[in-house]
This record gives structure tokens, sequence and C-alpha cells, in this order.
């Protein structure tokens, strides 16, 4: 049987039925740039002032990517067929000593930019338009001067000013791109402020907003964590924002996981506890982090089991690589259990790090439908591909 050419996405099932093949790359890679960072927000896991010392040695480190390391990576990544580079990481990227070239190399090989960034270093924001950058994520954590003192601490509060009147610059001179979001955290410090951010993405022109909760780390940055009183809080001030049209900007993203995450701590229980046992992961097909040093991890908080290091073999070596394979062979069913997932996140002593927050938890219940919307024949057929694909 002569199997058909089939899109990226259903190469990606097709691995995924398989149990630990990859028939194609990853359709996002973050790429950390930089470990370097201007700022120090309250829970990072790399520059919390709580983690000053422990972190020592790896932040005076200020690992960056090689730029030729990093061009060589772009062209094996597209020729893979990914389609997003997610520039973020444990530092601020535009701290790597040649940003804006590292966003115009990605744009002109076609492949879509996607910059996650504190823009407290952007200059002009005239410069993401002509560069063609598609999105912008501004980690804020704060609707207020006050909530943004208190977030990031060292920082003058006056940064907040500059960075949402250079942010309110930005949409107004945008025609259709980038894309802008505002990124907030949430912690003990800002839970109140809830209602300020959801206000000043609308005052500012932002197209959408989003909030994630704190993932802290035990013994350090745990005293800044949402207790039950502040995710109800977070949860009240959140409530009439849920009833508005689709089409209205800015939109609240991943409303439904923020409201079950929310609901779950003001319960006492970690935030995505059933919600990563509910469906398979599909991370190790469709995602994966190239950090500073050249680690490659299979998801967004794998960092302490990394598949491999791009300074010792290529991405796409690691991507169809053991260790890989491990991780898909491990994450493909439902249940969330053994080793390898005490080894997510920062907490050793939790069985399953995965429900303390997952980052990829959207992307795998989108994959989840469109699996699920598959006819028999269709299985059938990506069962097959799956067996005979090179």
């Amino acid at each position: 049987m002569r199997l058909p050419v089939l899109p990226q996405s259903s190469l990606q099932l097709a691995g995924w039925s398989h149990g630990t093949r990859a028939l194609t790359g990853p359709t996002t890679v973050q790429v950390d740039l930089t470990d370097a960072c201007n700022q120090s927000c309250e829970v990072c896991w790399l520059h919390a002032p709580a983690l000053q010392e422990a972190n020592r040695e790896r932040r005076e480190r200020r690992a960056s990517i090689p730029w030729p390391a990093y061009l060589s990576l772009l062209d094996e990544l597209k020729d893979l067929g990914t389609r997003e580079i997610y520039f973020a990481g444990g530092g601020e990227p535009l701290a790597y000593p040649r940003p804006w070239d590292a966003l115009r190399e990605c744009v002109q090989r076609g492949l879509t930019a996607s910059l996650h960034t504190n823009f407290s270093l952007v200059d002009d924001p005239q410069r993401l338009i002509d560069l063609g950058v598609h999105h912008v994520t501004v980690s804020l954590w704060a609707g207020t001067r006050e909530a943004y003192a208190a977030t990031h601490p060292g920082t003058d509060p006056s940064t907040f000013d500059d960075i949402t009147r250079k942010l309110a610059d930005l949409n107004a001179r945008k025609q259709d791109r980038p894309i802008t979001k505002l990124y907030h955290v949430l912690t003990g410090s800002n839970a109140h402020d809830v209602s300020a951010m959801l206000t000043l993405a609308a005052d500012i022109g932002c197209d959408a907003v989003e909030f994630a909760v704190a993932d802290v780390v035990p013994g350090a940055t745990d005293p800044h964590g949402l207790t039950p009183a502040h995710a109800e809080a977070a949860l009240a001030a959140i409530e009439p924002w849920l009833g508005r049209a689709e089409w209205r900007t800015p939109r609240l993203l991943g409303a439904d996981a923020l409201v079950q995450r929310l609901t779950n701590l003001a319960a006492g229980r970690d935030a995505d506890a059933a919600e990563v046992h509910a469906r398979p992961c599909f991370a190790g097909w469709t995602y994966a982090r190239v950090m500073a040093d050249g680690r490659v991890i299979p998801c967004l908080k794998a960092h302490r089991i990394p598949s491999g290091n791009i300074h010792d073999e290529s991405f796409t070596a690691i991507w169809r690589g053991a260790r890989q394979s491990t991780f898909r062979a491990a994450t493909r069913h439902a249940r969330k259990a053994g080793p390898l997932f005490a080894q997510i996140g920062n907490d050793p002593a939790h069985a399953c790090g995965c429900e303390l927050g997952c980052d990829n938890l959207e992307d795998n219940r989108r994959t989840a439908e469109r699996l699920k919307a598959l006819s028999r024949p269709e299985r059938a057929l990506l069962r097959a591909v799956g067996r005979r694909h090179p």
C-alpha cells in the first residue's frame, strides 16, 4: 500500500500511535537564548532572590547559545518541520548578545517568531514591527506599580510605567503583528491585583491576557505561593470576564484551565491535580525546549531529565534518540505514574511534578481533541503510517 503524504499534525499523531517514534519535528521549540537577566522576579526558578545562593554558579556563568550553534539549530528545526520558535527561558531573551539578529534570522527562515520578554530592554517598539515578529508576550505580573514592585524586587517601580507606555505605543503603531499578550504569574504578592491586570490589558490595547500560577521551589520561593485565600480572591476578580464574547479583546486565554487551577488551589489541592491525568501527554511529539547551556528537554519543566545536548550531538539525533523515546513511552498514557514524573519540576518529593502545573496542558488538550475526532479508518491509517514510516 502506498502511504499518503500527511501534514505534520497527523504525522505527530501517527508517531504517538506507534508509541515512541517521531515521524516529524516538534511544532514549537522553546529556545532559551541566554540565562542572563536584568531582573530577579520573586518566584523565578533561576533569578529569584531566595535562590541567589543556590543558583550562584549558574547565574554567574550566564550561559548563552553560541551564535553559530543558534544558526545551525534554526536550519535543523526548519528542515524537521518546526513552525514556531518561542524565545523565552531562564533569562531574558533580549539580554542575549545579538537578540535582534536572532529574531531576524528566525523570521527570514519563514518560522514564527514568538518573544516572551519582560520588555524592559526594548528601546524602540518599532523594531519589533519592522522585523516582523509574530507574537510578543510581556511577562509583567502586575496591573499597578505597587504589585510590580512587590513581584520584581530590586527593579525600579518606574520600569512598570516605561514598559506599559512602550507597549501601548507598539499596539498603537502595529497593523496586524505582533500579536501582544500580557502574561501574569500569580503569587501571594499580586493575587489582589488581578482586576487591575485585566483592566490594564484593555487600557493599553493588548490582544490578550493570560495567567499562570506560581510553581514554587520548596524551601526557597514557597512563601510566595498562592494560598487558598489568594486563589479565591483571584477567582472572584476573574469571574466577570468569563462571560465575554470570544471576539472581544483583550481575550482571556486559557480561562477554563485557569479557573480549574484556582479552584483546585482554593480547595488545598495541587493546581493540575487531576487534569494532567485526564488525557495523554503529547509533548514528546509536539514540543521541545533548548536551554541556554545546550540541554534539550522534552517538556518545559523537564530540566532534570534532558534528552541530550546540542553541543554534543545534533538536535535531530537527540529528537530521535533513546532518551526522548523513553520520555514518549512514559508519557503517552493518561495516568502519569512512575519515577520519571518525580523528575518533572523542582520538587523531588512530589510523585508527579506535572500536577503542580503543566505548561503543555492546553496543547495536550487540543491534540487529544484532534485524536478523538478521528474516525476508525483514520486511526488505522495513522497506525499503518507509524509502522511503515521510514
